[in-house]
C-alpha cells in the first residue's frame, strides 16, 4: 500500500454520526501511516472531536436536511447540489482509496460525488432500521456495515454486513465507579439520565417534575442539554444540601464513559447510545424520541427489550411516577439488575470498530 494511500471518513452534525467516524478514523492514524480526511458540515460536535485528531484534515461541505412535504425540500435540494461540487473538487483534488460514510443526510452529497468518480464506497449504519441515506447509498456501496443483526433488517441487497457498532475503545476499557468526579458517595444507588448530546425535553421534565423523590433514594448524574441546564441549575440551587450534593447536572458531560461506569442504571433516549451502554454492562431504561426518522428509535429500543435487556416507556406515557417505578424495580433487587447488565452485553456484537478496520485493510490491500 502506499504511503499517500487516502480515505475520506464521512459524519456530520450530531454526535451518533460524528463519533463512530471520529473513532474509526482515529484507529487508522494509530495504526496506519494513510492519509486521513474528516469531513463534516462545520457543527460544534465535529470541532469538538475532530480537534482530538489533528493528523486528520477536517474539511467542510454543506448539505441540505430533507423534511417530508416542507418547502424547504428546495433549499435542502440547492444546499445538496452545492455539496455534490464541493465533493467532487474534494474527490478529485484529495484522490482518496475508499470513502467511509456514517449515514445521513451529510454523505448523500459525497457518496453520488464518488459514484461518479468511481470511488468505492463503505458505508454504516448504527439504527435497526435503515435510514433514508443509507438507503440510497447501499444501491452501490461496495459494504453496508449493519450493527444489528441481518434478520432485524428488512434488507434485499447482498452487501449487507453484520458488523456491530463502532464505539470508542476508551469506552470500552475496563473502568471502575468514580463517585469523586461527582461528589457522590458509594453507599447510594446512582441513576444517569442522559438524552443524547442535545438533551430531551420530556425526559429532563419528568426528572424535573420528580425529582425529590428520586433523590430521598438515590443519586443523579443527569445530562440535560443546553436548553434545559439552566432550569435544571435552577433546580438543583432550590434544593436542600443533602438533595443538592445527590444531583449532578451539566449540559453536556465530556466524560461520559465514567459517567455510565458510576451508574447502576441509565435513562436514555434509544438512539446508538445504547451500544456503549451494553459494552459497560449497563441496565437501562430506554425512552424512544417519537420522532425520529423512520421511528428507528423504537426500532432500537424493540430489539433490546425483546432481548430482556431494557426497559422501554413510550414517550407518550411517560410522567415523573412511571419513571420513578421502572427505577425503583430495576434498583430494588440485585437480581433484577444483574440478569438486564449480563443481557444487554450478550445481545450486541460489540467489535464493529475492529471488524470494519479490518474489512476496510484487507480491501484497500487487494
Amino acid at each position: 500500500m502506499s504511503k499517500r494511500t487516502t480515505i475520506v471518513f464521512v459524519g456530520a452534525d450530531t454526535g451518533g454520526h460524528v463519533v463512530p467516524a471520529f473513532a474509526l478514523a482515529r484507529e487508522f492514524i494509530e495504526k496506519t501511516n494513510f492519509r486521513i480526511i474528516v469531513v463534516g458540515v462545520g457543527t460544534e460536535t465535529e470541532k469538538r472531536f475532530y480537534s482530538k485528531i489533528p493528523q486528520a484534515k477536517y474539511k467542510k461541505i454543506v448539505a441540505g436536511k430533507f423534511q417530508f412535504r416542507s418547502i424547504s425540500n428546495i433549499g435542502a435540494f440547492l444546499k445538496t447540489g452545492v455539496g455534490f461540487l464541493q465533493s467532487l473538487f474534494l474527490l478529485i483534488g484529495s484522490r482518496p482509496s475508499a470513502i467511509f460514510l456514517k449515514g445521513n443526510y451529510s454523505t448523500v452529497p459525497v457518496a453520488y460525488a464518488a459514484r461518479v468518480l468511481g470511488v468505492p464506497v463503505f458505508a454504516h449504519e448504527s439504527d435497526a432500521v435503515i435510514g433514508k441515506s443509507n438507503r440510497l447509498i447501499a444501491k452501490f456501496a461496495k459494504k453496508m456495515f449493519l450493527s444489528y443483526p441481518l434478520s432485524t433488517y428488512d434488507y434485499k441487497n447482498s452487501n449487507g454486513v453484520y458488523s456491530g457498532p463502532i464505539i470508542r475503545p476508551e469506552i470500552q476499557s475496563e473502568k471502575t465507579a468514580d463517585y469523586q468526579i461527582f461528589g457522590f458517595v458509594s453507599r447510594l444507588k446512582t441513576v444517569l439520565v442522559v438524552g443524547g448530546s442535545q438533551g430531551s425535553h420530556s425526559i429532563n421534565e419528568a426528572v424535573f417534575q420528580g425529582l425529590e423523590k428520586l433523590l430521598s433514594n438515590y443519586q443523579v448524574i443527569h445530562q440535560t442539554g443546553e436548553n434545559d441546564f439552566k432550569t435544571a441549575k435552577i433546580r438543583k440551587s432550590s434544593l436542600d444540601n443533602e438533595f443538592s450534593n445527590r444531583y449532578f447536572v451539566s449540559a453536556f458531560i465530556d466524560d461520559v464513559d465514567k459517567a455510565i461506569a458510576t451508574a447502576d442504571l441509565v435513562v436514555s433516549r434509544a438512539s446508538s447510545t445504547v451500544f456503549e451502554l451494553a459494552s459497560l454492562s449497563k441496565a437501562a431504561i430506554l425512552i424512544p424520541y417519537p420522532y425520529a426518522s423512520l421511528d428507528h428509535q423504537a426500532a432500537n429500543a424493540k430489539f433490546f427489550e425483546e432481548n430482556n435487556a431494557a426497559v422501554v416507556i413510550e414517550d407518550k406515557n411517560l410522567s415523573p411516577a412511571i419513571l420513578y417505578s421502572a427505577i425503583s424495580k430495576i434498583l430494588s433487587t440485585d437480581k433484577k439488575k444483574s440478569e438486564m447488565e449480563e443481557n444487554i452485553k450478550n445481545s450486541a456484537k460489540l467489535d464493529g470498530r475492529e471488524t470494519i478496520y479490518k474489512y476496510l485493510i484487507d480491501f484497500l490491500r487487494k
